[in-house]
């Protein structure tokens, strides 16, 4: 099956989505509203004892919900960045939820990329995904021209065509920009993966911008770079 990445530079991402988007209240949407009712689920705890609902899809389990711990797995406190000011320059590991209001649990919280470089962001015996296990996903998935469309949950998109096949309930969470402000709820969702990204022209490390991966109201699912700066959402898969 023919493969097709969306890629979107980060300068253009962020321009687009400043130039077209306000920001928006938080959906109330409960994760019991977000699933497939007719998988069945299993659960996880971070080390804030939060529940997570899992689920199975081909040979990988992953969080069936956004990453909502404001700890790292071993107990050390995630720094929770309010002010737009201070986010935009902090070079500390940092959360924050969608408009600085707490979420309910199906949309969780968003991170920097500081806060994936400790790799124990997720609970113990998970982890955040590559772009190998993203890739994984996407097959498993039903392939890349319907992926997205069996990965979202029924619930908040707008075009309808979201049927959740596979259990992974994905929720169009937004995502807040480097200099603080709050994008795209309701419109987009948008996930860090650890996998370096490298500046080819110098062979070595991009120390400004990490990979992610995002849906929108098409039934594809995009993967490109995006500044380090910026908040995402996490999903954990399973080790």
């Amino acid at each position: 099956m023919k493969k097709t990445l969306i890629i979107l530079g980060a300068a253009a991402f962020l321009a687009a989505c400043s130039s077209t988007s306000k920001e928006t209240a938080v959906k109330s949407v409960d994760i019991k509203d977000a699933i497939n009712p007719q998988l069945t689920y299993g659960k996880a705890y971070d080390v804030d004892s939060n529940e997570y609902k899992t689920i199975t899809i081909g040979t990988q389990t992953w969080f069936a919900e956004n990453l909502r711990s404001e700890k790292l797995n071993d107990g050390t406190p995630i720094a929770e960045v309010a002010d737009n000011a201070a986010w935009a320059s902090t070079q500390e590991a940092a959360y924050a939820a969608y408009n600085n209001e707490k979420p309910v649990s199906a949309h969780g919280l968003l991170y920097n990329y500081k806060a994936l470089e400790s790799e124990n962001l997720c609970p113990e015996g998970w982890k955040v995904p590559s772009d190998e296990d993203w890739d994984k996903l996407i097959i498993q998935a039903g392939g890349q021209e319907i992926a997205a469309t069996t990965l979202k949950s029924k619930a908040l998109w707008k075009e309808g065509t979201a049927t959740n096949e596979s259990g992974f309930s994905a929720l169009p969470s937004g995502f807040r920009e480097r200099d603080g402000r709050f994008f795209i709820m309701g419109e987009n969702a948008l996930w860090w993966s650890t996998t370096v990204r490298m500046d080819k022209k110098n062979n070595l490390e991009d120390t400004h911008n990490g990979m992610y991966y995002s849906m929108d109201n098409n039934t594809n699912v995009n993967h490109s770079h995006i500044v380090r700066s910026v908040g995402l959402s996490v999903r954990c898969v399973k080790k």
